[in-house]
């Protein structure tokens, strides 16, 4: 992706986010700045369809994770000079279709899936960010989605999930097709090879295409309810068909085990085309660099 977006023409979805950041947690007022009919407006006006709810939520995970990014670039000098030796790479991406009834006549809809890798095998990367941007097929900037993930430790994969939603505009007439994503990874800081993630158990894909498991708390500490679980969907050639992610929403006691249940997204997924699935889970969450972070080197 090049260095500045910025310099790119956009037909973009904005959504301005104000927030306020303690160790007690995050408060967050969205700023709609779409004009008629707004964002929230187009996600609420389908009270009768069964993904609203997920969208709502992946709006406000974005929102969170550009809440944690203020959070580490105004409080993260001293990481940035860390030694940077890990280095963490997308090796595997894709993008779902909208699943039915989620696009409208102002909005276009999909979600993405990716798998980073940390090519380091003596170096955990901690506050890893990861940027996706929708393009058309003229090369033009749709939207943007941020993603920032706690960890990814020395040698390992981890997968994220996410929703790219944009607006369109008198000068497209109508809504751009997306025609692929570009992905931009960042680490914070880098830390010798001793961190762990969550262990997932028992993953299977579901007849309507979402994603069952568990996994269990590794860790002295709870796990906060922002502990984010990712999961992706592949094919026999190992393209992602499907991706989602869900919160615990409930704090997680030390060496307890939960199970999970992704709501499967994509319409468009034959099921028996369908090989293996992919599940990380992100112990903090929104919650990274806050008191109640339980991996080292992500707490305040």
């Amino acid at each position: 992706m090049p260095a500045g977006t910025s310099s790119r023409p956009r037909a973009s979805l904005a959504i301005g986010c104000f927030c306020r950041v303690d160790p007690d947690g995050i408060e967050l007022y969205l700023d709609q700045s779409l004009g008629s009919p707004g964002l929230l407006e187009f996600l609420g006006r389908r009270p009768d369809n069964r993904f609203m709810q997920m969208v709502r939520r992946r709006v406000l995970a974005i929102a969170f994770s550009l809440a944690v990014l203020a959070l580490v670039s105004s409080g993260g000098g001293g990481r940035a000079a860390t030694d940077r030796t890990a280095k963490v790479v997308v090796i595997t991406s894709g993008v779902v279709p909208e699943g039915e009834g989620l696009g409208s006549g102002d909005y276009g809809y999909a979600d993405y899936g990716l798998v980073l890798r940390n090519r380091s095998l003596t170096r955990d990367a901690i506050d890893v960010t990861v940027e996706v941007e929708a393009v058309d097929g003229r090369g033009l900037s749709l939207t943007d989605s941020y993603t920032a993930v706690t960890l990814v430790p020395a040698g390992a994969d981890f997968v994220i999930s996410g929703a790219l939603i944009w607006r369109g505009s008198p000068e497209l007439a109508g809504i751009a097709e997306l025609a692929g994503i570009e992905t931009k990874v960042h680490v914070g800081q880098t830390a010798p090879r001793r961190r762990r993630l969550p262990p997932v158990k028992h993953v299977s894909v579901t007849s309507s295409g979402g994603v069952i498991g568990s996994f269990t708390n590794p860790y002295k500490k709870p796990l906060p309810e922002s502990a984010t679980i990712y999961g992706v969907v592949l094919d026999s050639r190992g393209r992602i068909v499907a991706a989602g992610y869900d919160l615990t929403d409930a704090v997680t006691r030390p060496g307890a085990t939960v199970a999970f249940d992704i709501l499967g997204t994509s319409t468009t997924v034959q099921l028996d085309a369908v090989t293996s699935a992919k599940v990380s889970v992100d112990p903090c969450g929104y919650f990274a660099f806050t008191r109640v972070c339980p991996v080292p080197g992500a707490q305040s």
